[in-house]
């Protein structure tokens, strides 16, 4: 049976179309269903910890967005080959001088990397990686997607995603196909299988006969999602044994890890080696972690350390492409944002001019924005359209002082518009739509593709600069 012309015209105007259904619901019900969404949110611990320990809940927007078949499966191809491409990093840093410099370590971490490198480099590494991108579903060039950053260690929203779909589809989709009976969703790939199915695989190609999987997360760390519990729970629902475990914690006995009583084949990871060496700095033992790297027992393993935003710079200098295949420099021409790390240099430009980088930066500010390397969570970027010269010539400076050893220093990336939508919203008691920016984050294995949907009133789209939740559905 074909597709009905009420489901065609969602296809044409996905954004707007969805939002006129949800209108139509009746006001009494619709307010019933915010109250719902709210309601499930915070039961199902859709929350983030801010860093003074204040709880707080997340928001969920109150329509989802919705993507069609045809457009996940070019997601899927695409993010995957950029996972593919991702985890050739740690050789190229380790062959190539000119990656090293694009990718700076302190002297320490270097050190970790290179120790666990030499022993695992010939073994089959496992990178799980959430791709963060301006992508707009509804445009009739949704294939023009950019992406503008990676996130390989302790990747944000596996419990997030699949919760929010799950708590859009019980409360407000059945709301909706009451006014459009045709409009059939459901949820993407759960990304907790994903991350199942890819510690599975690693397991099995370390030759591991179990799968006990130890979660390493500081119990006394403060700030951010607290997803991994929920990963445990998941984990252990699925039948296997899975334990959440201070990295302070592990201990080997004989040739074995132990996270408390339980024997651990797997460990997944939520810091980069950065975060470990701080801890033996303050005199504790992790020596049992670093063996878990060396036994090449961790997910994302060594060739994920690369969490850098300056990897698109990698991507993105025509004398490096040798390292990756004809198709994957196709990716990065369509779909990776320039990017190079703000130093004295000349480069290629973002149309593949040669420049002198820090004149090109001033006279362009329009183009690009500024962000630290090597932090996370929305902290200190700055839009170069949306400040005054002074402002800019300022962040530039400060960029120039950075230490690229310690700090990673600081990236310029090439300027796209952020995407945005509208969305229904609950104004004392009325019901109207506002504009929110959006993005979403892409987690791709073999086996599929899981999205991270995220909305925000500011042009940072981050869970960790108040923004909420958009549950990204497929048209069925």
């Amino acid at each position: 049976m074909g597709r009905s012309r009420y489901a065609e015209r969602v296809d044409a105007r996905l954004g707007n179309t969805v939002n006129e259904i949800f209108l139509k619901v009746p006001p009494k019900d619709a307010r019933k269903v915010f109250a719902n969404l709210a309601d499930a949110a915070k039961k199902d611990g859709i929350v983030y910890e801010e860093d003074d320990g204040e709880i707080r809940p997340v928001p969920i927007m109150a329509r989802p967005r919705v993507i069609r078949p045809e457009q996940e499966q070019y997601f899927h191809k695409v993010c995957l080959d950029l996972t593919r491409a991702i985890e050739k990093l740690a050789r190229m840093y380790v062959d190539d001088p000119r990656v090293r410099a694009l990718l700076p370590f302190t002297e320490r971490e270097e050190r970790w990397l290179r120790d666990i490198w030499a022993k695992v480099g010939k073994q089959p590494q496992t990178v799980v990686a959430r791709l963060d991108a301006n992508a707009d579903f509804a445009d009739d060039d949704w294939d023009k997607l950019h992406f503008f950053e990676t996130n390989s260690v302790g990747v944000g929203g596996m419990y997030y995603a699949p919760a929010c779909a799950s708590i859009v589809m019980r409360t407000v989709v059945p709301a909706m196909q009451k006014q459009a009976p045709a409009l059939v969703l459901k949820p993407q790939d759960d990304q907790r299988q994903l991350l199942l199915e890819q510690i599975t695989v690693h397991a099995r190609a370390i030759r591991k006969r179990r799968i006990n999987t130890a979660f390493v997360q500081e119990k006394d760390a403060v700030g951010g999602p607290n997803e991994f519990p929920y990963l445990v729970d998941y984990f252990k629902q699925n039948g296997i044994p899975a334990v959440l475990v201070d990295p302070r914690d592990l201990r080997m006995k004989g040739d074995e890890i132990y996270a408390g009583d339980l024997p651990v084949d797997i460990l997944y990871r939520d810091a980069e080696i950065g975060e470990y060496i701080a801890l033996e700095e303050d005199g504790a033992d992790v020596s049992a972690l670093r063996q878990a790297f060396l036994n090449n027992q961790v997910v994302s393993s060594i060739a994920g350390e690369f969490d850098h935003k300056s990897t698109f710079e990698v991507l993105t200098t025509p004398e490096l492409a040798e390292h990756f295949t004809q198709k994957q420099q196709r990716i990065f021409r369509r779909h990776v944002l320039w990017t190079r790390i703000v130093r004295d240099v000349k480069t290629t430009g973002p149309d593949g001019e040669p420049i002198d980088l820090l004149p090109w930066l001033r006279r362009n500010k329009d183009r690009v924005v500024l962000k630290p390397n090597r932090s996370f969570g929305g902290m200190g970027i700055v839009v170069g359209p949306h400040v005054d010269l002074a402002t800019w010539d300022d962040a530039m400076a400060e960029a120039l002082h950075a230490d690229a050893a310690e700090t990673g220093g600081v990236v310029a990336q090439k300027y796209v518009d952020v995407k945005v939508k509208d969305f229904p919203v609950l104004d004392d008691g009325s019901i109207s739509l506002e504009e929110f920016y959006v993005v979403c984050g892409f987690l791709a294995t073999p086996r599929g593709l899981g999205i991270l949907g995220r909305a925000s009133k500011k042009r940072v789209v981050n869970v960790g600069q108040k923004g909420g939740l958009t549950a990204v559905l497929v048209l069925v």
